[in-house]
């Protein structure tokens, strides 16, 4: 009865071949490449409509979406946790029908992200999660802790996001949580990354790039989407992903409506597509995350690969306040400028 009423949804009004769905923030490599063969061409061609797509990280998406304010490009987005805060704070994106909800039975209720009064302003696609990658061939001792970087043993041989990642704030934040401090207290993190800064370590923006730097031997060690570790792993290549004590820390990948977009009932139709049954199988089956609709059925090796580990959910993964996250986020890149990428 569910998967019908979604159906009822998905294929209310028949779209007319001309229309074209504009989507953007699709990352890179694997991601780019999921999302374009499992989501949006499947959806193209249920729907009889062209789309076209553009690959980004989410502080690259948010830049476009602040050119193009009045006169967007894009009809839906994707954008991780903070950066998507910061996008809907300054009006870039606009409130979704509650209907994609109410359609939409099976999806956990923590993926519809609302505001104060009451309205969808995002759609969570899937989670995915940060913990530690090495390569086991050199690296003897596995790293257990996320305070385990700043052992000697990796000095000279780590990998870590910068803050053009929307994950680097929230590693930020949870560095400094479990060395004693917190949001009124980043010390220990910025403290941590200035030190690892000056013994070489390599600051990366995009996932991809982070896999490479581990697959052309420029760091054995790397804080990285649990994702590009199983890709690597793939193709044969000596690499583990190891979840840290203090839990992985985890983001969503969240769907927007561009405000202004002249095509509002296709992007909505796309959003409500990309979170029913199927589109979210593919979506996790190719890149390990997790899914948002519980009707998901997952083979085994693929469920043990999910950020929130075999069996999991939400509450597995530690995911970070995104008020916290925006409130402090310029201030906290103006201090790495200052302190760590100087």
């Amino acid at each position: 009865i569910a998967v019908a009423g979604a159906a009822v949804l998905l294929g209310a009004g028949v779209c007319a071949a001309q229309e074209t769905l504009s989507v953007g923030g699709l990352s890179g490599g694997i991601w780019a490449e999921s999302f374009r063969n499992g989501l949006i061409t499947p959806f193209g061609q249920q729907f009889k409509v062209q789309t076209k797509s553009e690959e980004g990280i989410s502080a690259v998406v948010l830049a476009k979406l602040r050119q193009q304010k009045g006169n967007p490009q894009f009809d839906v987005v994707f954008m991780d946790r903070g950066v998507s805060d910061l996008a809907l704070r300054e009006g870039l994106v606009e409130p979704i029908s509650a209907s994609v909800q109410t359609s939409s039975p099976d999806v956990i209720p923590e993926a519809f992200i609302k505001n104060g009064k009451g309205e969808i302003t995002a759609v969570a696609l899937t989670y995915w999660g940060a913990g530690l990658a090495y390569n086991e061939k050199q690296i003897k001792k596995a790293p257990a802790s996320w305070l385990d970087i700043k052992s000697p043993d990796y000095k000279g041989k780590l990998a870590v996001y910068s803050p053009e990642n929307s994950i680097a704030i929230p590693m930020l934040v949870v560095l400094s949580e479990i060395q004693g401090g917190g949001p009124k207290n980043m010390d220990p993190a910025f403290n941590m990354m200035k030190s690892l800064s000056q013994e070489g370590t390599v600051f990366f923006a995009g996932s991809p790039a982070g896999a490479n730097l581990l697959a052309n031997g420029e760091a054995q060690v790397a804080v990285l989407a649990s994702t590009n570790v199983w890709e690597l792993q793939s193709k044969g290549l000596p690499f583990k992903f190891a979840v840290p004590k203090e839990g992985v820390i985890g983001q969503d990948i969240r769907m927007h409506v561009v405000t202004g977009t002249k095509n509002k009932a296709l992007a909505e139709k796309f959003v409500a597509y990309a979170i029913s049954k199927t589109p979210q199988e593919e979506v996790s089956k190719r890149l390990y995350t997790a899914p948002v609709n519980t009707k998901v059925q997952l083979a085994p090796d693929v469920d043990a690969k999910l950020p929130w580990g075999p069996h999991g959910s939400i509450k597995n993964l530690r995911l970070v306040d995104g008020n916290v996250i925006l409130d402090n986020r310029e201030a906290w890149i103006a201090r790495w400028n200052r302190e760590v990428a100087k």
